[in-house]
C-alpha cells in the first residue's frame, strides 16, 4: 500500500470511489439479471439487459465529451447525484410492502448511468493526475481495487440476496452517499478547459469526430476491441463449453459440475489479482507498455484456449492461472499504452470513444457462440488465437506510429 500514499490526493479518492463502486456492483448488480427474471420473466429481462448496455455505452460518450468542455470534478459530481437518485427510487421501489420491477429497473439504469459518468471521468482523471513515471502503477490499484471489491461485494451478495435485498439495497445508499461526499466536498479539479474566444466551442460530434480521425489511436482501439473479445469469452463462450462438456468430478465428498467449475474459475482471477498484482507489476516494472501488451495478452489468449481444448478439472483450472497471469500484467499495460496515445486536450473524449470497445466486444462474442455449434470447440480457439494475432500486429503499428508522430514534433 506504499504506493498508494505516495499518490496525489485525488487519485487516492478516485481510487476509493472505484473501490465503493465496484462493491456496490458485487453485492446487488450481479445478482439483478436473476431479480428480473424472477419478477418480469427471461424474455423482457433480455431486452432490460440490452437497454442497460445501451444506457451506459451513450453515459460513457456523454461524459467523455463534457469532461473536456466542462472539467471532471462536474460530470463526477452529476454522476454521484444520479447514482443517489437511483439507489432512493431501489430502496422506495422494493418496500416490503410494495415491489415494483419495472421502477426498479429505472433506478439501476439510473445507477448505472451515472456510474458510467463517474468512471469515464475518472479515467480521465486519472490521467491528468498521474505522471508517466506511476500512471502505471496507478492503473494497477485501480485494477486491484476493483477485484477486491468485487470478490467482499459478492460474498455479501451472496449470502444476503435471497432473505435481505432491502438491505443491500441501504448498503447501496450508503455507499453512494460516501461516493458524493467525497466528490463533492473533498476532491478537486485536475483539467480546466481552455477557452477561446477566437472559434466557437466544438459540439459533441465535431469532438468525437476529432477522435475518430486520430489514426494511430483507432488502429490502437481496433487491437483493444480483439483482446476485449478474448476477454468476454469470461461471459460468453466459457460458460457454455463448461456447461456442455466438463466432466464432473467429486473433490472431499463436493460435486464440481460446469457452472461450479466456471465460479471456481472467476474467484481464482480475481484471488489472483488480488494476491499477486503488486508482485508482478515489480516484476515487470521495466517492461514497455507494449511489451505488457503483447505477452500478457498471449497468455490470456493461451489460457483461454487451453480451456477450451479441456474438458477436466485439473488443465482447466491450470489454464485459469495462465490466463490471470496474462491479465494481471495486460490490464495496467493496456490502460498505460492508450493513455499515452491520447491527445492530453481531448482525454475525456478519448476514454468517451473507448466505451464502444465492450460493447463491439460482447456482440462479436456472442456472434462466436451462435456459430459455436457449427465450428465446435476446437474452431473457436483457432478464432482466438486469429484475433490474438492481430491485436498484436495492430498494438505494435499504433505504437510505431505514435513513435514517428513524436519524433517529428521534435
Amino acid at each position: 500500500m506504499k504506493e498508494f500514499w505516495n499518490l496525489d490526493k485525488n487519485l487516492q479518492l478516485r481510487l476509493g470511489i472505484v473501490f465503493l463502486g465496484a462493491f456496490s456492483y458485487g453485492t446487488v448488480f450481479s445478482s439483478m439479471t436473476i431479480y428480473y427474471n424472477q419478477h418480469l420473466g427471461s424474455a423482457i429481462t433480455g431486452i432490460l439487459l440490452a437497454l442497460s448496455a445501451v444506457a451506459t455505452f451513450v453515459a460513457g460518450i456523454l461524459a467523455g465529451y463534457f469532461a473536456d468542455r466542462n472539467g471532471r470534478k462536474p460530470v463526477m459530481v452529476v454522476g454521484t447525484a444520479i447514482q443517489l437518485l437511483g439507489s432512493g427510487l431501489a430502496i422506495f421501489s422494493n418496500l416490503p410492502s410494495h415491489v415494483n420491477a419495472w421502477t426498479t429497473f429505472i433506478a439501476f439504469l439510473m445507477i448505472s448511468f451515472g456510474y458510467n459518468f463517474v468512471i469515464t471521468a475518472g479515467n480521465a482523471m486519472i490521467i491528468d493526475a498521474s505522471t508517466a513515471e506511476n500512471r502505471k502503477v496507478v492503473f494497477m490499484l485501480d485494477y486491484w481495487a476493483q477485484n477486491l471489491s468485487v470478490i467482499l461485494g459478492a460474498a455479501l451478495g451472496a449470502w444476503l440476496f435471497k432473505p435481505a435485498f432491502e438491505a443491500l439495497l441501504g448498503i447501496l445508499l450508503v455507499t453512494v452517499l460516501v461516493s458524493f461526499f467525497l466528490t463533492t466536498f473533498v476532491m478537486t479539479e485536475t483539467f480546466k478547459p481552455s477557452v477561446s474566444t477566437d472559434k466557437p466551442r466544438e459540439n459533441i460530434l465535431q469532438a468525437y469526430k476529432t477522435v475518430i480521425r486520430d489514426k494511430t489511436y483507432m488502429i490502437f482501439m481496433a487491437a483493444n476491441i480483439g483482446t476485449t473479445f478474448i476477454i468476454m469469452q469470461f461471459d460468453n463462450f466459457l460458460p457454455v463449453h463448461l456447461s456442455n462438456s466438463f466432466q464432473m468430478v467429486k473433490i472431499l465428498g463436493f460435486e464440481i459440475y460446469g457452472q461450479r467449475m466456471l465460479t471456481i474459475f472467476l474467484i481464482l482471477a480475481c484471488v489472483m489479482v488480488v494476491v499477486l498484482m503488486t508482485t508482478m507489476n515489480k516484476l515487470t516494472k521495466d517492461w514497455s507498455h507494449q511489451k505488457g501488451f503483447v505477452l500478457g495478452s498471449l497468455f490470456m489468449a493461451a489460457g483461454m484456449i487451453f480451456a477450451f481444448m479441456t474438458t477436466t478439472f485439473t488443465p482447466i483450472f491450470i489454464a485459469g492461472v495462465i490466463y490471470t497471469l496474462g491479465e494481471i500484467v495486460y490490464t495496467p499495460s493496456v490502460q498505460t499504452l492508450g493513455a499515452d496515445l491520447m491527445n492530453p486536450e481531448k482525454i475525456g473524449s478519448y476514454n468517451g470513444i473507448g466505451a464502444i470497445r465492450t460493447p463491439i466486444a460482447s456482440i462479436l462474442a456472442a456472434l462466436l457462440v451462435s456459430i459455436s455449434p457449427i465450428i465446435k470447440a476446437s474452431g473457436v480457439s483457432l478464432i482466438l488465437a486469429f484475433v490474438e494475432i492481430l491485436a498484436i500486429i495492430l498494438a505494435s503499428i499504433a505504437v510505431s506510429r505514435h513513435q514517428k508522430e513524436t519524433l517529428s514534433v521534435y
